[in-house]
């Protein structure tokens, strides 16, 4: 199984493939309340195949602080709007009314 694993790493190099995003890490645990808030930040970051220290030099913001926006959860929405902008989409931020029990 392992051997398998090399091989197709040392295939891929040779051809020329470049995997899918596998330089980012996930700054949060799956399955749990933390991260939920920049979580879909991080699934746009994966299918654009950009890493945090890129969506940082794009946006102006350090890699250490990128990071730790993405580590503890929290984020100004101005710089939401940053993101979503270096990303190619658009922030939209609404309320909605809740309906009357």
């Amino acid at each position: 199984m392992e051997n398998e694993v090399k091989n197709a790493a040392v295939k891929s190099a040779a051809e020329g493939i470049q995997p899918q995003n596998t330089r980012a890490r996930m700054p949060f645990s799956p399955g749990t309340k933390k991260g939920a808030r920049l979580r879909p930040v991080f699934d746009y970051l994966m299918d654009e195949n950009v890493s945090l220290s890129e969506l940082g030099r794009r946006v102006g913001i350090s890699r250490q602080s990128m990071s730790t926006r993405f580590a503890v959860d929290d984020c100004k929405v101005s710089d939401m709007e940053k993101m979503a902008e270096a990303l190619g989409y658009e922030f939209v931020w609404s309320f909605k009314k809740k309906a009357q029990v």
